[in-house]
């Protein structure tokens, strides 16, 4: 009995840890288009520009010029890093999907106290009243328009 538990243990075990290397080995990244000015480093400080159809790794260093995109196709999925980016492909894909932007529905309406301010109000502008402070150590010279004199 306790052989045919410690079997299926390891059997188990080795079918966890294949499924696990499966979803780790790095997938075919090709590159579907491009736009603009796009290099990717080729050894280093030797850089390429890139082209459709090339096949590039995960560990990849990219750089996307002004006014420029890529667009990659990684297994079934399609990515687009914008312009003006700089790094390596996993880096550059993890930061797209994790900047992901819009409206979330059902986020609740929090309602925050109104505090209301000791102070008196009046009904003269923050720049005026500051002028008003200095206006007693600085003497202001007040030119007339010549159009006035006239």
């Amino acid at each position: 009995m306790k052989k045919i538990a410690f079997l299926v243990l390891i059997i188990g075990i080795m079918t966890i840890s294949s499924a696990l290397y499966a979803q780790t080995a790095e997938q075919e990244i090709v590159i579907q288009s491009v736009t603009g000015i796009v290099s990717c480093e080729v050894s280093t400080g030797k850089w390429e520009t890139v082209t459709a159809d090339k096949k590039l790794t995960q560990a990849t260093q990219i750089n996307t010029g002004l006014n420029s995109s890529l667009t990659l196709k990684m297994g079934e999925r399609v990515i687009t890093i914008p312009a003006m980016q700089k790094g390596t492909i996993e880096k550059l894909i993890a930061s797209s999907s994790e900047s992901r932007t819009g409206i979330k529905l059902g986020a609740g309406i929090t309602e925050t106290p109104v505090i209301t301010s000791t102070q008196e109000r009046t009904n003269i502008s923050t720049a005026s009243t500051r002028a008003e402070k200095i206006n007693d150590e600085v003497k202001w010279i007040e030119e007339e328009k010549e159009e006035e004199k006239k």
